[in-house]
């Protein structure tokens, strides 16, 4: 009894799920069960449940202090996401759901040469996703009548998590066109119609669930407006990237702080990079978090397409987010060529067609990386250092100029 008594009350807690999946009736002792149609069967429905368990005490039952109550949010993330595979899986299987089924068996190569840039097939991807909206600035305005994730179907809502620390909430989404498995679209405040540029409440909440979790195969990316943003509506990326990437290894110049890096001038790419130690209290990761914000706005103010890569570090926990800057405005993809996001400047390199995969160079994708990122990162270390130290606060807010 007690289990059903737990599945009727996980039922019960509408800010976990877009809609209900499971009716349980209680007759005596005789219980009926009525298995919504989006799962195949019982078995994996209850799966389901028991991962979830009774991850968010009801609101009902709170007797923990309001600071108490936030953390719990953190030491859920581990099953959230659990929860998250467990769903997303099932509606990978559902016909018709995503734009297409993704191949358990890809063609993968890793690139002979010094960094190892990983590449693999997806051409399902460039033939069947929708058009990726123009967006023209960085500070766009929000189009309504344009897709947005207001317009999403229920059924592609994995979780809706409300987090008390920010007062956000926070729907998760299939990526109807994954480049992984697992690959989720993290939407802050969706009925806000915030557009897509990176608030404090949404990196807060992406760093602090990221450093909750104990799988540094999951990823997050961002890609701003003018650095392959698809749509127009605040989102980040979680992906499942089990691949040692180059980003992985990067050896680190420091900038400011004992914090603020820059990767090693024998690096591939340029970027920015924040550490978040593990052991960092939540007055540093917030000190952190703050300036990377902080970041992310000069380079808006100042016209700078970014991409950001959210990563944990396998051997001691830390958390590294990187910032890459480009000077040059990409207004939309051509999705049959070798873009340029976040995951490409981390190393993942997703392709169109076979030849492509087969025929790609390291010195080609360098190549490729450095023409789109051009001559703005001298700036940016400057503005790092006036942000991290403190030293001027009116520095980092002055126009940006090559």
């Amino acid at each position: 009894m007690n289990f059903w008594r737990n599945v009727r009350q996980l039922l019960k807690n509408k800010r976990i799920f877009s809609h209900v999946f499971l009716s349980v009736h209680l007759n005596g002792s005789f219980p009926k069960v009525f298995v919504h149609p989006h799962f195949y069967n019982l078995a994996t429905l209850f799966k389901f449940a028991a991962i979830v368990g009774l991850m968010e005490p009801h609101k009902k039952l709170r007797t923990t202090s309001k600071a108490k109550y936030d953390t719990i949010i953190d030491s859920k993330a581990q099953q959230y996401l659990n929860a998250l595979k467990v769903r997303w899986m099932q509606l990978h299987e559902m016909p018709g759901l995503f734009a297409y089924q993704l191949r358990e068996e890809r063609l993968k190569r890793q690139l002979p040469g010094r960094y190892g840039f990983h590449v693999e097939l997806n051409a399902d991807r460039s033939l069947k996703r929708r058009a990726p909206q123009i967006i023209d600035n960085l500070n766009p305005k929000f189009k309504p009548q344009q897709f947005n994730f207001n317009k999403v179907d229920g059924q592609e809502v994995l979780l809706i998590i409300d987090d008390l620390k920010d007062k956000c909430e926070i729907q998760m989404i299939i990526n109807k066109s994954p480049l992984t498995k697992y690959h989720t679209l993290i939407c802050p405040d969706v009925k806000k119609n915030l557009v897509q540029r990176v608030t404090l409440k949404s990196l807060a909440f992406c760093i602090n669930f990221l450093r909750n979790i104990e799988e540094p195969n999951m990823r997050m990316g961002y890609n701003s407006p003018g650095a392959l943003a698809s749509v127009n509506h605040l989102h980040f990326h979680l992906l499942d990237m089990p691949q040692e990437l180059y980003i992985d290894k990067v050896n680190l110049q420091e900038i400011a702080g004992g914090y603020a890096y820059r990767l090693n001038k024998e690096s591939p790419t340029e970027a920015v990079c924040f550490v978040v130690q593990a052991k960092d209290d939540e007055q540093q990761v917030l000190e952190k978090v703050q300036n990377i914000h902080k970041l992310t706005e000069w380079l808006c103010n100042n016209k700078l397409p970014h991409n950001m890569f959210i990563t944990q570090q396998k051997n001691s926990n830390d958390l590294r987010v990187f910032v890459f800057v480009r000077d040059k405005f990409c207004v939309s993809k051509d999705v049959t060529a070798f873009n340029v996001g976040f995951c490409e400047l981390a190393g993942f390199i997703p392709l169109s067609d076979e030849d492509k995969v087969k025929n790609l160079t390291e010195q080609k994708v360098i190549e490729r990386i450095r023409s789109v990122t051009g001559n703005a990162y001298d700036a940016v270390y400057d503005q790092v250092q006036h942000i991290v130290n403190g030293t001027d606060q009116s520095l980092w807010q002055q126009p940006f100029t090559l």
